[in-house]
């Protein structure tokens, strides 16, 4: 059976819609792409419910973290034809669930999100991804990792659609301190990879350079105890601070009132807080990979490589002393992500990946899904 396109219902099934990670702020931005009509859009999330009502008219399901219950929504599901359903799923671990339904004739569409993907698939995954109607990956760098770690998927055709953002909250307005290094990332045990712990290490280094250099912390996580241990070990508390959790408005304040974005993380599939950061005029600091898709290096950024802690705090020595290589580099941050990377530009790429028409990507139709708490 064959149903235009721009007849299709959609369901979304991911972890999370309404958390501050950035797989739940990619899985709002899809909703919003597809929900010109709000009403043919379903979102399935394992976990969630703290800002449910900002979803309506989308109706959304949440399962309370409860695997049983989306397997069991799952089930109930293929009990009538799905003919003019497409499944997009926002993770691996989820696909299996698309291939149930596909059963009943839903078209699948899957997301290659981060480091989830940069490892042998489970036979279950690969089955759904090999006969997926669509996969997309997030930037060209997770599509190769993807590959390289599942060989038997090499010739899959994927979509390459790079997320965006939306404007910057209208009142964040800089508090505090100003002129300061920034990172914002999660502080999970298993997600070392954001590159905290480097930082700590060449903060002393940056320290003998630049005597008043202050990196602020923002985020939270299980990790945080241990890391503001290495800090006091090292001597640190009054150069490296940590936030917490930030809100919305409270995080546009820091990067506005930033001198620039560090993240040096090697494990990134895209970076959307480097595009939060550039679109504050904010020069970033990032090593190769995914970040070389949305930074310039040494035109709106810089790029150095993993291990390579010279050239790290040369960067960050550098964004620190030389303010009008920092504001030269932060305005051309701001032109690229207006130019390439807001979120009507992903609505627009993404729902090309379906086959959809784009020219009502991102329209006054789509709900507001943006009210949520930064758990970053």
């Amino acid at each position: 059976m064959t149903v235009s396109p721009e007849r299709r219902r959609f369901l979304v099934l991911t972890p999370s819609i309404d958390g501050a990670d950035g797989l739940s702020a990619l899985s709002r931005q899809v909703v919003r792409a597809l929900a010109v009509d709000p009403e043919r859009v379903e979102v399935w999330a394992l976990d969630g419910g703290r800002v449910r009502d900002t979803f309506e008219p989308v109706r959304v399901r949440l399962a309370g973290g409860r695997r049983s219950t989306f397997l069991g929504w799952t089930l109930s599901g293929v009990a009538r034809p799905l003919h003019d359903v497409t499944v997009v799923v926002m993770h691996a671990h989820l696909a299996p669930l698309a291939s149930i339904l596909a059963l009943r004739g839903a078209r699948t569409a899957l997301f290659l999100v981060g480091v989830e993907v940069w490892r042998r698939l489970s036979p279950a995954q690969r089955f759904a991804f090999d006969r997926a109607d669509c996969v997309i990956a997030i930037s060209d760098h997770t599509a190769h990792r993807f590959r390289a770690a599942n060989p038997a998927l090499r010739e899959r055709s994927i979509s390459v659609c790079r997320p965006g953002v939306g404007p910057a909250p209208p009142l964040a307005r800089p508090q505090g301190r100003r002129g300061f290094a920034l990172i914002v990332g999660r502080m999970w045990s298993e997600e070392r990879y954001k590159g905290h712990d480097w930082l700590i290490d060449v903060w002393p280094a940056v320290r003998e350079r630049v005597p008043n250099a202050t990196l602020i912390v923002a985020g939270d996580g299980d990790d945080r105890p241990r890391l503001e241990s290495r800090v006091a070990a090292n001597g640190l508390n009054a150069a490296i601070q940590a936030t917490g959790l930030v809100n919305d408005d409270q995080l546009a304040g820091l990067y506005r009132a930033s001198a620039f974005f560090v993240m040096p993380s090697t494990g990134e599939g895209f970076g959307l807080t480097y595009l939060e950061a550039m679109r504050a005029g904010k020069p970033c600091i990032a090593v190769h990979g995914a970040s070389n898709e949305i930074i310039d290096h040494g035109i709106d950024g810089v790029i150095v490589e993993a291990g390579q802690t010279d050239r790290l705090v040369e960067a960050i020595v550098g964004l620190f002393t030389d303010a009008a290589w920092r504001e030269r580099l932060g305005a051309a941050a701001a032109a690229r992500v207006t130019r390439e990377f807001t979120e009507e530009a992903f609505g627009t790429r993404f729902r090309a990946a379906l086959g959809l028409s784009t020219s009502t990507a991102g329209g006054a139709a789509s709900p507001d899904m943006t009210q949520v708490r930064r758990a970053v």
